[in-house]
């Protein structure tokens, strides 16, 4: 993947003529210049992501099973806490100056080929294949409810630690906090595909998690070539769309080396947005689609019905077509519902919420009132984050289609969602991410971009056990519940303040 492969541009540029040539060709010098320091950026956080599944189970990555012939492969280094700790900041580190990196790279005149953007993509993602899971222990979770639902149990009343018990040799694998008691959050869509993968892989938890990796690849990689398409022929907009998702190392690193669900739900969401302004019916859906991996998915049927709103029959035929899905498939799953509202009144570690709950609603109102309050907190704060966002995001997006314009609003409550709950995961950002790929450039790239690094933080390593040498846990408890915290009411604020002044600018525009 190297940088004059994929900054490469489309045609040759024009030569220089008097100052004004020679000042655009030291303007888009200076972009390719920086373009290809992101992509070596890029570089170096793949092969440290590859290098750190090919150390084997660390604090990094969990015990899987015997290695094969056959990927994913890894050894048995068994690498120091303080290493991989080290190896996953820099990942980090260098994965977020790539992102802000490439889109400063491109306002310079940064214009590398997309459809090479796509491939350099799609090598980092069959590079991740061949090492296991990384930053997390979901996928241990996924295999264990797919095991349960092969053995023709039930994953939304059985937990990880009842299959243990029976002695399932994949049970015996997954006995990972925080998940280990609570059965099945997700909805019927990824239940199945956990289910599928797990008759597919037997009782090998390897073979099951690594067929659950290369479905969510492939879905990554859909979404990448789908948003390529939603971007039109505009180059900008094209290349945006890839170094927003594709060439991303932040989203490598919490949907591909960490392979969530959110991934496949992402797919489903950028499906609907391609198939609106063909058939509502088809968006309606494959939104049902995404809501029926996880329940919060469903938030963009808000934005799809006011895209709708002028053509009542298409609307009404979209909302019946998607009602009808979900109402079959949580029908035959409806514990699913249950199990998601019981976890979502936690506050996630590294969000204010959790220093609110600590030092202030605990105190006054006890645990049970705490989440009472936290929950009517977070229904004011998600309100007054939707109408600030909605007022301040760019009112005109050049060259609309149906898919931009409900993009738009869309982004608005899916940031007020991330900005505002208490339960949130750097994994939930990835529909952010869709949206922001889908629109012009705002100062809303940033604050996407350290919400997600912010929240990513707070899992490196990733896995719950107690570090070692003593000191370098204590700085991780302090970076999770003081540093992280702290830094995101930073965040929040200054999101506030900057749509207040957004607006104020624009009534002053106005008047």
């Amino acid at each position: 993947m190297s940088a004059r492969s994929l900054s490469a541009p489309r045609r040759p540029a024009p030569p220089a003529a008097g100052a004004g040539g020679g000042a655009r060709g030291r303007h888009r010098r200076g972009g390719g210049g920086l373009g290809g320091a992101v992509l070596a950026a890029c570089a170096v956080c793949l092969v440290l992501m590859v290098a750190l599944g090919l150390l084997g189970p660390s604090a990094v990555e969990p015990v899987f099973g015997a290695a094969g012939v056959l990927p994913p492969w890894f050894a048995h280094a068994h690498p120091s806490d303080l290493l991989v700790w080290v190896l996953v900041a820099v990942v980090l580190a260098a994965g977020t100056a790539a992102v802000a990196g490439g889109l400063v790279a491109v306002r310079r005149g940064w214009a590398p080929r997309p459809k090479r953007l796509l491939a350099g993509g799609a090598v980092a993602v069959a590079a991740l294949l061949l090492v296991p899971p990384l930053g997390t222990t979901d996928p241990l979770n996924y295999a264990a409810y797919g095991r349960i639902a092969a053995l023709g149990l039930n994953p939304y009343r059985v937990t990880p630690a009842g299959l243990a018990q029976s002695g399932d040799p994949v049970g015996r694998l997954s006995l990972a906090e925080p998940w280990l008691h609570t059965p099945s959050v997700y909805g019927p869509v990824a239940t199945a595909t956990q289910w599928t993968a797990s008759l597919l892989g037997g009782a090998s938890m390897l073979r099951t998690v690594w067929l659950l990796s290369v479905l969510g690849g492939a879905a990554f990689l859909l979404t990448g070539a789908l948003l390529l398409r939603l971007a039109g022929a505009d180059p900008a907009r094209r290349v945006r769309s890839q170094l927003l998702w594709t060439l991303n190392p932040v989203l490598w690193w919490n949907l591909v080396a960490g392979p969530h669900v959110d991934t496949l739900g992402a797919l489903c969401v950028v499906a609907a947005f391609w198939a609106l302004r063909r058939s509502p019916v088809a968006a309606a859906l494959a939104l049902a689609a995404a809501s029926a991996i996880k329940l919060t998915m469903g938030v963009f049927a808000l934005p799809f019905a006011w895209q709708l709103r002028h053509d009542r029959r298409r609307l009404a035929l979209a909302a019946l077509a998607g009602t009808a899905a979900l109402a079959v498939g949580y029908g035959l799953t409806p514990q699913a519902i249950g199990n998601a509202r019981a976890v979502s009144n936690q506050a996630a570690d590294g969000t204010p919420w959790q220093l609110l709950q600590r030092n202030l609603l605990i105190p006054l109102f006890g645990t049970a009132g705490s989440n009472l309050a936290t929950t009517a907190l977070e229904l004011v704060t998600v309100a007054l984050l939707v109408v600030l966002v909605s007022a301040a995001l760019p009112q005109d997006v050049e060259d609309a289609g149906a898919a931009q314009l409900a993009a738009r609003p869309a982004l608005a409550f899916v940031l007020a969602y991330l900005l505002g709950t208490a339960y949130v995961r750097p994994w939930y950002e990835a529909i952010a991410w869709l949206l922001l790929a889908m629109l012009p450039r705002s100062w809303f790239d940033v604050v996407v971009l350290a919400h997600t690094t912010l929240l990513t933080l707070v899992y490196d390593p990733g896995l719950a056990h107690v570090l070692t040498p003593h000191w370098l846990y204590a700085l991780v408890l302090q970076i999770a519940y003081r540093l992280v915290p702290y830094g995101q009411v930073l965040l929040l604020a200054a999101v506030a303040v900057g749509c207040l002044r957004q607006i104020r600018h624009r009534r002053r525009a106005l008047a």
